[in-house]
Protein backbone atom coordinates (compact mmCIF):
# COMPACT_ATOMS: atom_id res chain seq x y z
CA UNK A 1 0.00 0.00 0.00
CA UNK A 2 1.37 3.13 -0.76
CA UNK A 3 1.82 6.51 1.45
CA UNK A 4 -0.57 8.80 -0.94
CA UNK A 5 -3.68 5.17 -0.57
CA UNK A 6 -2.88 5.45 3.30
CA UNK A 7 -2.88 9.35 3.34
CA UNK A 8 -6.17 9.03 1.95
CA UNK A 9 -7.38 6.78 4.15
CA UNK A 10 -7.17 8.67 7.25
CA UNK A 11 -8.16 12.17 5.57
CA UNK A 12 -11.64 11.71 6.79
CA UNK A 13 -10.23 11.53 10.47
CA UNK A 14 -7.89 14.21 10.10
CA UNK A 15 -10.34 16.51 9.20
CA UNK A 16 -12.90 15.54 12.11
CA UNK A 17 -9.35 16.12 14.57
CA UNK A 18 -9.42 19.52 13.50
CA UNK A 19 -13.02 20.42 14.52
CA UNK A 20 -11.55 20.79 17.89
CA UNK A 21 -10.00 23.85 16.30
CA UNK A 22 -13.81 25.30 15.83
CA UNK A 23 -15.21 27.91 18.13
CA UNK A 24 -18.12 26.82 19.93
CA UNK A 25 -20.44 29.81 19.12
CA UNK A 26 -19.61 29.49 15.49
CA UNK A 27 -20.50 26.08 15.50
CA UNK A 28 -23.93 26.63 17.36
CA UNK A 29 -24.52 29.12 14.60
CA UNK A 30 -23.61 26.06 12.26
CA UNK A 31 -25.84 23.60 13.06
CA UNK A 32 -27.25 22.34 9.71
CA UNK A 33 -23.71 22.48 8.07
CA UNK A 34 -21.41 20.93 10.60
CA UNK A 35 -23.90 17.88 10.96
CA UNK A 36 -24.64 17.44 7.52
CA UNK A 37 -20.29 17.18 7.20
CA UNK A 38 -19.91 14.92 10.18
CA UNK A 39 -22.35 12.55 8.50
CA UNK A 40 -20.54 12.65 5.58
CA UNK A 41 -17.07 12.14 6.98
CA UNK A 42 -17.88 9.17 9.06
CA UNK A 43 -19.48 7.60 6.13
CA UNK A 44 -16.65 8.23 3.87
CA UNK A 45 -14.46 6.59 6.47
CA UNK A 46 -16.87 3.76 7.29
CA UNK A 47 -17.17 3.16 3.45
CA UNK A 48 -12.59 3.87 2.67
CA UNK A 49 -12.16 1.48 5.81
CA UNK A 50 -14.91 -1.43 4.74
CA UNK A 51 -12.74 -1.55 1.63
CA UNK A 52 -9.54 -1.67 2.70
CA UNK A 53 -11.25 -4.67 5.23
CA UNK A 54 -12.60 -6.63 1.88
CA UNK A 55 -8.91 -5.94 0.16
CA UNK A 56 -7.13 -6.92 3.03
CA UNK A 57 -9.44 -10.47 3.46
CA UNK A 58 -9.25 -10.82 -0.28
CA UNK A 59 -4.88 -10.61 0.55
CA UNK A 60 -4.47 -7.92 -1.85
CA UNK A 61 -2.98 -6.24 0.81
CA UNK A 62 -0.01 -9.11 2.15
CA UNK A 63 1.36 -7.11 4.53
CA UNK A 64 1.40 -4.47 7.53
CA UNK A 65 1.91 -1.26 5.38
CA UNK A 66 3.32 1.81 7.55
CA UNK A 67 3.70 4.92 6.66
CA UNK A 68 6.71 7.39 7.86
CA UNK A 69 6.98 11.17 8.53
CA UNK A 70 10.07 12.65 6.85
CA UNK A 71 13.14 12.50 9.29
CA UNK A 72 13.71 16.33 8.19
CA UNK A 73 9.78 16.76 10.36
CA UNK A 74 11.38 14.78 13.29
CA UNK A 75 13.91 13.81 15.98
CA UNK A 76 13.53 10.21 14.96
CA UNK A 77 11.78 8.11 12.45
CA UNK A 78 7.78 7.54 12.86
CA UNK A 79 5.83 5.11 11.63
CA UNK A 80 2.51 6.66 11.68
CA UNK A 81 -0.01 4.43 10.65
CA UNK A 82 0.12 0.74 10.83
CA UNK A 83 -2.35 -1.28 8.59
CA UNK A 84 -3.04 -5.03 9.92
CA UNK A 85 -5.95 -7.22 10.69
CA UNK A 86 -7.02 -5.34 13.88
CA UNK A 87 -6.46 -2.22 13.05
CA UNK A 88 -8.19 -2.61 9.72
CA UNK A 89 -11.10 -4.01 11.73
CA UNK A 90 -11.56 -1.50 14.18
CA UNK A 91 -11.28 1.09 11.77
CA UNK A 92 -14.33 -0.26 10.11
CA UNK A 93 -15.95 -0.24 13.13
CA UNK A 94 -15.35 3.25 14.42
CA UNK A 95 -16.40 4.33 10.86
CA UNK A 96 -19.70 2.78 10.91
CA UNK A 97 -20.69 3.40 14.51
CA UNK A 98 -19.62 6.69 14.57
CA UNK A 99 -21.77 6.99 11.24
CA UNK A 100 -24.50 5.46 12.64
CA UNK A 101 -24.32 7.89 15.62
CA UNK A 102 -24.03 11.21 13.96
CA UNK A 103 -27.36 10.09 11.63
CA UNK A 104 -29.18 9.41 14.99
CA UNK A 105 -28.38 12.32 16.58
CA UNK A 106 -29.34 14.47 13.70
CA UNK A 107 -33.29 13.64 14.85
CA UNK A 108 -32.47 12.93 18.43
CA UNK A 109 -30.90 16.66 19.77
CA UNK A 110 -32.90 18.57 16.95
CA UNK A 111 -33.57 21.94 18.33
CA UNK A 112 -31.52 21.88 21.00
CA UNK A 113 -29.59 25.38 21.25
CA UNK A 114 -25.94 23.63 22.21
CA UNK A 115 -26.89 20.94 19.19
CA UNK A 116 -23.67 22.52 17.24
CA UNK A 117 -21.00 22.24 19.91
CA UNK A 118 -22.18 18.52 20.40
CA UNK A 119 -21.79 17.33 16.37
CA UNK A 120 -17.95 19.28 16.99
CA UNK A 121 -16.90 17.69 19.66
CA UNK A 122 -18.59 14.37 18.85
CA UNK A 123 -16.69 14.32 15.20
CA UNK A 124 -13.26 15.54 17.15
CA UNK A 125 -13.97 12.30 19.84
CA UNK A 126 -14.38 9.92 16.28
CA UNK A 127 -11.59 10.93 14.50
CA UNK A 128 -8.96 10.69 17.69
CA UNK A 129 -10.08 7.34 18.04
CA UNK A 130 -10.12 6.46 14.50
CA UNK A 131 -6.35 7.83 14.53
CA UNK A 132 -5.38 5.39 17.82
CA UNK A 133 -6.57 2.10 16.09
CA UNK A 134 -4.14 2.33 12.90
CA UNK A 135 -1.20 4.35 14.79
CA UNK A 136 2.19 2.93 14.11
CA UNK A 137 3.81 4.26 17.00
CA UNK A 138 3.26 4.02 20.68
CA UNK A 139 3.40 8.26 21.42
CA UNK A 140 1.10 8.62 18.83
CA UNK A 141 -1.27 6.15 20.19
CA UNK A 142 -1.48 7.74 23.41
CA UNK A 143 -1.68 11.24 22.28
CA UNK A 144 -5.08 10.03 20.50
CA UNK A 145 -5.78 8.24 23.56
CA UNK A 146 -5.70 11.27 25.64
CA UNK A 147 -7.55 13.65 23.17
CA UNK A 148 -10.32 10.80 22.71
CA UNK A 149 -10.72 11.26 26.79
CA UNK A 150 -10.66 14.96 26.12
CA UNK A 151 -13.32 14.58 23.24
CA UNK A 152 -15.32 12.29 25.44
CA UNK A 153 -15.08 14.95 28.05
CA UNK A 154 -16.70 17.73 26.30
CA UNK A 155 -19.67 15.24 25.57
CA UNK A 156 -20.28 14.37 28.95
CA UNK A 157 -20.42 18.15 29.91
CA UNK A 158 -23.59 18.34 26.96
CA UNK A 159 -25.72 19.41 29.89
CA UNK A 160 -23.91 21.70 32.04
CA UNK A 161 -26.80 22.62 34.02
CA UNK A 162 -27.10 19.08 35.65
CA UNK A 163 -25.21 18.56 38.77
CA UNK A 164 -24.96 14.40 38.14
CA UNK A 165 -23.80 15.02 34.48
CA UNK A 166 -20.72 17.40 36.08
CA UNK A 167 -19.63 14.58 38.46
CA UNK A 168 -19.56 12.22 36.08
CA UNK A 169 -17.40 14.24 33.91
CA UNK A 170 -15.49 14.96 36.35
CA UNK A 171 -14.91 11.43 37.76
CA UNK A 172 -14.10 10.44 34.30
CA UNK A 173 -11.73 12.43 33.67
CA UNK A 174 -9.80 11.35 36.92
CA UNK A 175 -9.52 7.88 36.14
CA UNK A 176 -8.74 8.75 32.75
CA UNK A 177 -5.53 11.25 33.93
CA UNK A 178 -4.48 8.00 36.53
CA UNK A 179 -4.95 5.93 32.94
CA UNK A 180 -2.80 8.34 31.26
CA UNK A 181 -0.11 8.31 33.95
CA UNK A 182 0.21 5.55 33.52
CA UNK A 183 0.47 4.91 29.63
CA UNK A 184 2.86 7.64 29.82
CA UNK A 185 4.91 5.65 32.33
CA UNK A 186 4.88 2.42 30.34
CA UNK A 187 5.95 4.16 27.59
CA UNK A 188 9.32 5.83 28.93
CA UNK A 189 10.29 2.35 30.18
CA UNK A 190 9.66 0.69 26.59
CA UNK A 191 11.79 3.49 24.60
CA UNK A 192 14.29 2.85 27.70
CA UNK A 193 14.18 -0.58 26.75
CA UNK A 194 14.19 -0.93 22.85
CA UNK A 195 15.69 2.78 22.02
CA UNK A 196 11.83 2.93 19.56
CA UNK A 197 8.18 2.84 19.93
CA UNK A 198 7.21 2.14 16.74
CA UNK A 199 4.91 -0.55 17.12
CA UNK A 200 6.56 -2.55 14.16
CA UNK A 201 10.35 -2.14 15.26
CA UNK A 202 9.24 -3.09 18.87
CA UNK A 203 7.42 -6.35 17.92
CA UNK A 204 10.41 -7.42 15.67
CA UNK A 205 12.73 -7.37 18.53
CA UNK A 206 10.95 -9.59 20.51
CA UNK A 207 10.59 -11.91 17.97
CA UNK A 208 14.59 -11.83 17.53
CA UNK A 209 15.70 -11.37 21.26
CA UNK A 210 13.26 -14.19 23.51
CA UNK A 211 15.30 -13.84 26.72
CA UNK A 212 13.40 -10.01 27.55
CA UNK A 213 12.74 -10.08 31.13
CA UNK A 214 14.62 -7.06 32.39
CA UNK A 215 13.15 -5.20 35.45
CA UNK A 216 12.14 -2.29 33.82
CA UNK A 217 10.18 -4.00 30.94
CA UNK A 218 8.19 -6.24 33.26
CA UNK A 219 6.95 -2.62 35.24
CA UNK A 220 6.13 -1.56 31.72
CA UNK A 221 4.29 -4.53 30.95
CA UNK A 222 2.39 -3.71 33.97
CA UNK A 223 1.48 -0.20 33.73
CA UNK A 224 0.21 -1.11 30.62
CA UNK A 225 -2.22 -3.35 32.24
CA UNK A 226 -3.27 -0.69 34.42
CA UNK A 227 -3.56 1.64 31.81
CA UNK A 228 -5.89 -0.20 29.80
CA UNK A 229 -7.81 -1.34 33.39
CA UNK A 230 -8.95 2.04 34.28
CA UNK A 231 -9.85 3.16 30.57
CA UNK A 232 -12.27 0.27 30.42
CA UNK A 233 -13.71 0.88 33.64
CA UNK A 234 -12.53 -2.08 35.21
CA UNK A 235 -12.82 -2.97 39.19
CA UNK A 236 -12.03 -0.30 41.27
CA UNK A 237 -12.07 1.87 38.20
CA UNK A 238 -15.48 1.04 37.50
CA UNK A 239 -17.55 3.64 39.07
CA UNK A 240 -17.66 6.61 36.76
CA UNK A 241 -19.74 4.57 33.83
CA UNK A 242 -22.73 3.91 35.64
CA UNK A 243 -22.47 7.92 36.68
CA UNK A 244 -23.11 8.78 33.30
CA UNK A 245 -26.44 8.20 33.09
CA UNK A 246 -27.07 12.15 32.34
CA UNK A 247 -25.41 12.43 28.91
CA UNK A 248 -27.58 11.97 25.58
CA UNK A 249 -28.11 8.51 24.52
CA UNK A 250 -25.80 8.85 21.11
CA UNK A 251 -23.10 9.83 23.68
CA UNK A 252 -23.75 7.13 25.74
CA UNK A 253 -23.85 4.50 22.38
CA UNK A 254 -20.26 6.25 21.29
CA UNK A 255 -18.47 5.97 24.64
CA UNK A 256 -19.85 2.44 25.42
CA UNK A 257 -19.60 1.20 21.53
CA UNK A 258 -16.11 2.71 20.96
CA UNK A 259 -13.98 4.46 23.82
CA UNK A 260 -14.17 2.14 26.48
CA UNK A 261 -13.12 -0.59 24.15
CA UNK A 262 -9.93 1.86 23.70
CA UNK A 263 -8.16 -0.76 27.07
CA UNK A 264 -8.45 -3.94 25.59
CA UNK A 265 -7.49 -2.78 21.95
CA UNK A 266 -4.62 -1.85 23.72
CA UNK A 267 -3.99 -5.40 25.26
CA UNK A 268 -4.53 -6.77 21.81
CA UNK A 269 -2.40 -4.45 20.04
CA UNK A 270 0.37 -4.79 22.51
CA UNK A 271 -0.12 -8.58 22.91
CA UNK A 272 3.65 -9.57 22.28
CA UNK A 273 4.89 -7.21 24.90
CA UNK A 274 1.82 -8.62 27.44
CA UNK A 275 3.11 -11.98 26.57
CA UNK A 276 6.47 -11.29 27.79
CA UNK A 277 5.27 -10.88 31.95
CA UNK A 278 2.50 -14.04 32.83
CA UNK A 279 2.40 -11.94 36.15
CA UNK A 280 0.64 -8.73 34.51
CA UNK A 281 -1.19 -11.33 32.20
CA UNK A 282 -2.64 -13.42 35.52
CA UNK A 283 -3.37 -10.36 37.00
CA UNK A 284 -4.97 -8.84 34.32
CA UNK A 285 -7.03 -12.44 33.92
CA UNK A 286 -8.39 -11.93 37.71
CA UNK A 287 -9.38 -8.35 37.87
CA UNK A 288 -11.53 -9.49 34.43
CA UNK A 289 -12.79 -12.14 36.40
CA UNK A 290 -13.72 -10.49 39.46
CA UNK A 291 -15.32 -7.71 37.19
CA UNK A 292 -16.94 -9.94 35.45
CA UNK A 293 -18.85 -11.74 38.29
CA UNK A 294 -19.13 -8.35 40.44
CA UNK A 295 -20.73 -5.90 37.10
CA UNK A 296 -22.96 -8.72 36.46
CA UNK A 297 -24.23 -9.32 39.57
CA UNK A 298 -25.16 -6.11 40.07
CA UNK A 299 -26.64 -5.81 36.79
CA UNK A 300 -29.43 -7.91 37.72
CA UNK A 301 -30.68 -5.33 40.75
CA UNK A 302 -30.76 -2.40 38.15
CA UNK A 303 -34.28 -1.26 36.88
CA UNK A 304 -32.85 1.66 35.42
CA UNK A 305 -32.12 0.73 31.49
CA UNK A 306 -29.06 3.14 30.85
CA UNK A 307 -27.45 1.48 34.57
CA UNK A 308 -28.36 -2.07 33.35
CA UNK A 309 -26.42 -1.41 29.85
CA UNK A 310 -23.51 0.39 31.73
CA UNK A 311 -23.07 -2.40 34.17
CA UNK A 312 -23.37 -5.24 31.13
CA UNK A 313 -20.64 -3.46 29.27
CA UNK A 314 -18.60 -3.52 32.95
CA UNK A 315 -19.07 -6.97 32.87
CA UNK A 316 -18.52 -7.55 29.12
CA UNK A 317 -15.34 -5.35 29.41
CA UNK A 318 -14.44 -7.83 32.48
CA UNK A 319 -14.54 -10.99 30.31
CA UNK A 320 -12.96 -8.97 27.26
CA UNK A 321 -9.85 -8.17 29.67
CA UNK A 322 -10.02 -12.20 30.93
CA UNK A 323 -9.63 -13.09 27.42
CA UNK A 324 -6.63 -10.78 27.14
CA UNK A 325 -5.18 -12.19 30.31
CA UNK A 326 -5.38 -15.92 29.16
CA UNK A 327 -3.60 -15.11 25.60
CA UNK A 328 -6.72 -15.38 23.36
CA UNK A 329 -6.20 -11.98 21.74
CA UNK A 330 -7.75 -13.29 18.76
CA UNK A 331 -11.29 -14.20 20.80
CA UNK A 332 -10.91 -10.64 22.77
CA UNK A 333 -11.06 -8.73 19.01
CA UNK A 334 -13.95 -10.45 17.99
CA UNK A 335 -15.53 -9.39 21.25
CA UNK A 336 -15.11 -6.26 20.82
CA UNK A 337 -16.66 -6.23 17.47
CA UNK A 338 -19.61 -7.92 18.51
CA UNK A 339 -20.13 -5.88 22.03
CA UNK A 340 -19.49 -3.08 19.95
CA UNK A 341 -22.46 -3.74 17.47
CA UNK A 342 -24.67 -4.56 20.35
CA UNK A 343 -24.04 -2.10 22.68
CA UNK A 344 -24.37 0.69 19.80
CA UNK A 345 -28.23 -0.91 18.82
CA UNK A 346 -28.91 -1.56 22.59
CA UNK A 347 -28.42 2.21 23.79
CA UNK A 348 -29.98 3.36 20.66
CA UNK A 349 -32.91 1.66 20.50
CA UNK A 350 -33.61 2.02 24.69
CA UNK A 351 -36.11 5.35 23.98
CA UNK A 352 -38.21 3.09 21.63
CA UNK A 353 -37.98 -0.32 24.16
CA UNK A 354 -39.68 2.11 26.74
CA UNK A 355 -42.15 3.81 24.73
CA UNK A 356 -43.01 0.70 23.44
CA UNK A 357 -44.02 -0.27 27.43
CA UNK A 358 -45.52 2.30 28.13
CA UNK A 359 -47.81 2.38 25.36
CA UNK A 360 -48.69 -1.27 26.06
CA UNK A 361 -48.92 -0.26 30.05
CA UNK A 362 -46.03 -1.90 31.40
CA UNK A 363 -45.39 -0.36 34.58
CA UNK A 364 -44.16 -0.61 38.09
CA UNK A 365 -47.30 0.51 39.56
CA UNK A 366 -50.01 -2.03 37.27
CA UNK A 367 -47.75 -4.66 36.72
CA UNK A 368 -44.63 -5.11 38.97
CA UNK A 369 -44.34 -8.84 37.80
CA UNK A 370 -44.14 -8.25 34.43
CA UNK A 371 -41.66 -5.80 34.74
CA UNK A 372 -39.26 -7.45 36.94
CA UNK A 373 -39.66 -10.39 34.32
CA UNK A 374 -38.97 -8.30 31.36
CA UNK A 375 -35.86 -6.70 33.77
CA UNK A 376 -34.25 -10.99 34.08
CA UNK A 377 -35.14 -11.55 30.55
CA UNK A 378 -33.27 -8.15 29.33
CA UNK A 379 -30.53 -8.77 31.94
CA UNK A 380 -30.13 -12.14 30.89
CA UNK A 381 -29.25 -11.05 26.92
CA UNK A 382 -27.24 -8.02 27.83
CA UNK A 383 -24.93 -10.71 29.48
Amino acid sequence: MSAGIGLVLILPASLLLLYGLIPKKRANTRVYQLRRITTFLTGIQCLLATLLVLLYAAKIVLDPSLISLPKTLKLAEINLLLFDGASCLMFSLVGFVGWVICRYSTRYLDGEPDQGNYFRWTGFTIGAVSLMVISGNLLVFILAWSISSLGLHHLLLFYRNRPAAQRAAWTKFMVSRFGDVALVGATILIYQEFQTLNFSEIFAAIQIQSDLNSPQLMWAVALLVLGAIAKSAQFPFHTWLPQTLETPTPVSALMHAGIVNAGGFLMIRTSPLLLLNPTAMAGLALVGTVTTCFAATVMLTQTSVKKNLAYSTIAQMGFMMLQCGLGAFSAAMLHILAHSLYKAHAFLNSGSVLEQFKAAGWNQVNHPDQKVSSSKLFAAGAC
